[in-house]
């Protein structure tokens, strides 16, 4: 017979509207862990309120309370109890916006097996305990746990992605059917008895379509290849290749071409700098994806702003052998406070925004070689500069 629990043991509390599910999970982890169970958010804050909890595990749909309300409570009234959503894997986008919002540190899906659970429970505990004497490494810890469970999310995602991309692939080299038929078109529409400024919008459409098709073709292209570099990291033992030797100015002009359209009239967005660029070596897609966050980054604080004229500008040149690329917005700007943290996972000022971006920037920049700083002033604007070495 197993000794009993001591009553100075972590205390873990499950929240769940459903008895079954309640009476299960007490009776199979009860040998090993203290355990309360509770049937609502109500219930579950007041033993919140009334004991030290190490631990809270919570359904999702509950009446009255839902979990990410009860999760949200708890985070801002009792951040050192670490939290855990358990709950069926078609609810996904609650538990995308529960990690996202840093409401927990893991997810458990049903149906549940006893010995993944007791070892995540085992876990909790732990870094609990540890965390009351070292809160900063119990938030390292917690952020790790965060980008692991994201992590495997997006493993299911980027799974599911890629047969609607070869679709869009696919379409993309039909379409070039219409762009190579354009002259004729246009000579056809010319003919045609419209009125004029019918006619002329329809030609001006129909000239139009071949940038738009090969825009779209390398914008798929991007896509397909930031997946499979997201399943060099999902599968373990992935070796990666030594990166190519690239012209980074099409990437550039790309970028800047993406960002006008989606911006439309509303943010001047443009490049300054040399017609040509040294090469450098770094994989074509990761290049994308820097850019693309630090020029969205900056047309979105430029739209804070709310404010006419004011541009967003890539600019480059050549500094001792690196290569100095530059995204300069006349945007909101940073204070000195949020920019000692910007680049940390999670930390993020918009209340859409994971942090995870200009982290991801700094990775991938690191990865290549290179470096990458952040100059911004409040109400004046921000300034990101990266520096590559150029391929010999």
């Amino acid at each position: 017979m197993s000794d009993p629990i001591s009553s100075q043991a972590p205390l873990i509390v499950y929240v769940d509207d459903e008895r079954p599910n309640r009476i299960v999970f007490e009776q199979s982890l009860k040998s090993e862990f203290r355990i309360k169970t509770v049937a609502s958010a109500k219930d579950a804050l007041e033993v919140l309120a009334a004991e030290d909890v190490a631990v809270l595990v919570s359904d999702i749909r509950m009446p009255e309370m839902d979990g990410l309300e009860l999760l949200r409570i708890a985070k801002d009234r009792y951040p050192n109890t670490l939290r855990m959503v358990i709950t069926a894997y078609s609810d996904v986008d609650p538990i995308l916006r529960a990690i996202n919002e840093g409401l927990v540190a893991r997810y458990i899906v049903k149906p549940w097996h006893r010995e993944e659970l007791r070892q995540v429970l085992r876990w909790a505990t732990e870094v609990w305990t540890f965390g009351k004497d070292k809160a900063e490494l119990q938030r390292r810890l917690l952020e790790t746990e965060r980008l692991a469970s994201l992590g495997g999310m997006a493993a299911a995602y980027v799974h599911d992605l890629k047969t609607p991309l070869m679709m869009v692939s696919v379409t993309l080299d039909q379409l070039r059917a219409v762009a190579e038929a354009v002259p004729a078109l246009h000579a056809a529409i010319e003919q045609t008895p419209l009125e004029s400024s019918v006619k002329q919008q329809l030609l001006d459409e129909i000239d139009a379509a071949p940038d738009l098709i090969a825009d779209a073709k390398q914008a798929s292209e991007t896509l397909n290849g930031m997946i499979a570099l997201l399943n060099e990291f999902i599968k373990p033992g992935t070796k990666r290749g030594e990166p190519p030797v690239i012209d980074p100015l099409p990437i550039v002009h790309h970028v800047v071409l993406m960002h006008q359209r989606i911006a439309a009239a509303e943010v001047p967005i443009g490049y300054h700098g040399p017609s040509e660029l040294p090469h450098i070596r770094m994989s074509p897609v990761e290049l994308t994806q820097v850019l693309l966050n630090l020029v969205g980054n900056a047309t979105q604080a430029v739209q804070a702003r709310h404010e006419p004229n004011r541009s967003v500008a890539v600019e480059a040149c050549i500094q001792g052998g690196m290569l100095e690329l530059k995204v300069r917005d006349e945007g909101v700007g940073m204070t000195p406070e949020v920019l000692k943290r910007v680049g940390t996972p999670w930390f993020t000022t918009r209340k859409e925004g994971t942090g995870l971006g200009l982290s991801n920037c700094q990775r991938l920049v690191g990865v290549a070689g290179g470096r990458l700083r952040i100059e911004s002033e409040q109400g004046v604007g921000t300034t990101v500069t990266i520096l590559l070495p150029a391929a010999g």
